[in-house]
C-alpha cells in the first residue's frame, strides 16, 4: 500500500509540474527535503505559489497546513494542496476542500484556475457543502424587493437570524440556501471563490514566528544576529530553508549548520533554486569555514563574522559580493 501511495503521489506531481509548466509557469525543483509543509514553488509575474502535492489529502497534519501557511503570509504567497481523495472517495472537480484552513483542490482544478482563471463556486468543510455569497447585494436586493429579513426567511425556510448573518457575512451558507435565495430575490448572489486573495487562517496568523524555547547555540546567535539588524524572523523546521527575514519588502531566506553537512548541502541545492524561482536572496550561516566559500553558488557566511555586520544594508552587500564569486 505504502509503495502504491508514493507511486501515485510521484505520478500526480508529474502532473501539477506539467500543468504548472503549460500555463507559464517558473518552478523550483521539487523540495525532497523531509519534513517540509509545501512541495513546489511556482512563479508566474508577481503571483508566487506554494504547493504541497497529496494523493490523499488526509495525509495533511495539521502542523503542516499552520506552517504551510505561515511561510506563504511571510512570503506574500499563495498556499495550496493539490490531491485527488479521502479515505472516503475521489474528490470533486471545481470545489474547494478546506484542510485545517488550506484550500485544497484536484489537479483538473488547478487547470482550470491557472490557465482560464475558472475560481470554483463551492467549498467543503467540516459541517456540509458551502458557497460564498455577496452579503451586500443580498441585502439591497432584499431591501429592494421591499422584504424585511423576516419574510425573506420565511420564503427560504431559514432563520431571521440566518439572513442577518448571511447579510454580514457571518456564517456560511450552503448552495441549497444559497439557491432558494437566488430563485426569491432573482438575481445572482453566489460569488466565485478568489483562491488567490484567501486570507491566512487565525490559529496559523497567530503562530508564532520566533525560534520557541531552548536552541543551539549557532541558531540562538543567528535569531540574536537579525534582531540587532531589526528583521521580522520566520523559523521553521519544514521548508528548505531553516529561518526567512525581512527587514522591509522580500524576505531573505537562510540555512543554518556546519559547512561538512551532508545534509545542509543537499538542503541549500533546494534552497538554491527556491531562491531563483522567487528571485529573492539566500545565504548559509555556518559554525566553520572561510568566507569565500560557497555551497551550490548559495554564499556563506561564518558565524564569527555575524558581529562585524551591524545594518541590513552591510548584509546586502556581503550577499552580493559572495554571489559573485
Amino acid at each position: 500500500m505504502g509503495a502504491t501511495m508514493t507511486q501515485a503521489r510521484s505520478q500526480l506531481i508529474q502532473e501539477v509540474i506539467k500543468t504548472l509548466e503549460d500555463a507559464g509557469f517558473d518552478l523550483s525543483s521539487q523540495c525532497d527535503v523531509r519534513p517540509t509543509c509545501f512541495d513546489l514553488v511556482a512563479r508566474r509575474g508577481d503571483r508566487l505559489v506554494l504547493i504541497k502535492v497529496l494523493a490523499n489529502i488526509d495525509a495533511l497534519t495539521e502542523k503542516d497546513a499552520i506552517a504551510l501557511q505561515v511561510v506563504a503570509h511571510f512570503f506574500n504567497a499563495t498556499p495550496l494542496v493539490v490531491g485527488q481523495k479521502t479515505r472516503r472517495g475521489e474528490l470533486d472537480t471545481g470545489v474547494v476542500y478546506k484542510r485545517y484552513g488550506v484550500s485544497t483542490i484536484t489537479p483538473p482544478t488547478l487547470r482550470g484556475l491557472i490557465a482560464e482563471e475558472q475560481m470554483p463556486r463551492e467549498f467543503i468543510q467540516r459541517g456540509g457543502r458551502f458557497v460564498a455569497i455577496d452579503g451586500a447585494r443580498l441585502r439591497e436586493v432584499r431591501v429592494t424587493h421591499g422584504m424585511t429579513k423576516k419574510e425573506l426567511a420565511r420564503c427560504v425556510q431559514v432563520s431571521t437570524r440566518a439572513i442577518l448573518a448571511y447579510e454580514k457575512e457571518e456564517m456560511d451558507m450552503s448552495k441549497e440556501v444559497a439557491e432558494r435565495l437566488e430563485r426569491v430575490l432573482e438575481t445572482d448572489l453566489i460569488i466565485p471563490i478568489d483562491l488567490w486573495s484567501e486570507a491566512t487562517t487565525e490559529k496559523a496568523a497567530l503562530t508564532q514566528l520566533e525560534r520557541p524555547g531552548e536552541i543551539p547555540d549557532l541558531e540562538r546567535r543567528v535569531n540574536n544576529f537579525f534582531a540587532k539588524l531589526g528583521m521580522t524572523v520566520l523559523w521553521t523546521d519544514r521548508a528548505p530553508f531553516h529561518v526567512a527575514a525581512k527587514e522591509q519588502g522580500p524576505p531573505l531566506m537562510t540555512g543554518i549548520g556546519s559547512i561538512r553537512s551532508r545534509a545542509l548541502h543537499k538542503r541549500v541545492e533546494v534552497l538554491k533554486s527556491v531562491s531563483e524561482v522567487t528571485d529573492l536572496d539566500s545565504l548559509v550561516i555556518v559554525r566553520e569555514g572561510r568566507a569565500d566559500e560557497n555551497i551550490s553558488e548559495v554564499p556563506v557566511i561564518r558565524q564569527l563574522e555575524l558581529d562585524e555586520i551591524e545594518k541590513p544594508r552591510e548584509l546586502k552587500k556581503i550577499i552580493e559580493e559572495r554571489s559573485q564569486n
